[in-house]
């Protein structure tokens, strides 16, 4: 993940590559990292119900949810890198 993706996501700015890589919508990320609002897929992303991703936002506030995001990102490329060797054998 580039470096000025992370910056933009501090300034609250959701750069269009990083809803992308986490497969949900580019506004309803911005309404979790901005309003604390969760619609249906980025909840569903989460692993939690609309009503716990909403608190989860309330509760850990812009910083905490980049943090999320960053290791929702950093989850999936090893996610992703232990499915191809597991399939390389």
């Amino acid at each position: 993940m580039p470096i000025a993706d992370i910056e933009s996501l501090m300034r609250g700015n959701v750069p269009a590559s990083v809803a992308e890589r986490l497969g949900v919508p580019l506004l309803g990320l911005e309404d979790l990292l901005l309003r604390g609002y969760a619609g249906a897929q980025v909840a569903h992303r989460l692993g939690m119900s609309m009503s716990a991703a909403e608190e989860l936002a309330q509760t850990m506030g812009r910083y905490g949810l980049v943090g999320i995001i960053l290791g929702l990102l950093l989850a999936g490329v090893d996610g992703a890198s232990r499915h191809a060797k597991v399939g390389g054998r």
